[in-house]
């Protein structure tokens, strides 16, 4: 069914409204996330403290000290400090990947039907997150290969280190790693604007990792001006609610506190919906009209 793009705003916050339940996969994510890194860091202290010489109590110690001491058990278990960080990263983005397919599967059945359930998290994370999990491993590879844009201007400078240690000297080739910076940022842009869609129709159709970026870009070719403004949308609430947090926030904790969540909350379900419902108009999918649903949601 068609859609213009003021339609499919207003239908997809009236979706949301009707299920702030889409919220929970993020919030679960959140937490996951947050016990994942304090687990990450206590193991990664016991590891270093205990590869240290120096037997000291760490609390008796001062910062420098700290410091040197978890740089000393550092050198002494680079090894396994690789393989912790690795095993941890990767770990971190399969639990994106299953919460991130649990969002979107509530989205899409929250745009067909007009509600979802809690279980459709689980349902469809455990169908999705691993060729999500691929397919971000291929977008944060595409990403990285931007760098060639750095390479040119590093190794006109050589040594970093003295630019590292005094800024303000100049070095030669300095304009170039500027340049290469600018350029590896737009690409960055580039990418994430062109592939936006990606996640959404890997888990809506099922796709492979590849056919899903396949999917995402054919999808940009044919529906631009929807995609740019969508990710122009995502991207300004994100800007406006960091703004009100470094403005206000400073001045009310209850302000930080609320805008720290608002992302979580708000923003990443209501994009959510978004994207889905724009990927399921640019494939003529059959959508529910809120104003033909009276009843109550069917469930939380």
């Amino acid at each position: 069914m068609y859609e213009d793009f003021g339609t499919i705003l207003n239908r997809g916050f009236k979706t949301w409204v009707r299920n702030l339940n889409i919220c929970i996969p993020f919030v679960l994510n959140f937490f996951a996330n947050l016990i994942l890194s304090i687990f990450f860091f206590a193991i990664i202290g016991v590891l270093y403290l205990a590869g240290s010489t120096n037997l000291i109590d760490p609390a008796a110690l001062s910062n420098e000290e700290l410091y040197s001491l978890l740089w000393e058990g550092f050198t002494n278990n680079i090894g396994s400090s690789i393989i912790l960080i690795l095993a941890f990263f990767l770990f971190g983005m399969l639990l994106q990947a299953f919460f991130t397919s649990g969002a979107i599967g509530m989205a899409k059945k929250a745009s067909e039907t007009g509600d979802t359930v809690f279980s459709d998290i689980f349902r469809s994370g455990s169908r999705n997150a691993f060729r999500m999990f691929l397919t971000n491993l291929m977008l944060a590879l595409i990403s990285l290969a931007g760098i060639v844009f750095v390479v040119p201007g590093a190794l006109i400078i050589g040594d970093l280190g003295s630019l590292i240690e005094n800024p303000k000297i100049p070095v030669e080739g300095m304009g170039i790693l500027g340049m290469g910076i600018l350029l590896w940022t737009v690409y960055l842009l580039a990418i994430n604007i062109v592939f936006s869609i990606a996640p959404y129709a890997l888990v809506i159709d099922e796709l492979d990792p590849l056919e899903s970026l396949k999917t995402g870009y054919g999808f940009f070719r044919e529906n631009k001006f929807d995609v740019f403004f969508i990710w122009i949308i995502t991207i300004g609430l994100a800007f406006f609610n960091s703004l009100i947090s470094e403005v206000l926030g400073t001045q009310s904790v209850l302000i930080s506190g609320i805008t720290s969540f608002v992302p979580i909350l708000v923003l990443s379900p209501l994009t959510a919906i978004l994207w889905t419902r724009l990927y399921l108009v640019g494939k003529d999918r059959k959508l529910y009209d809120p104003y033909d649903l009276l009843s109550d949601p069917e469930g939380f």
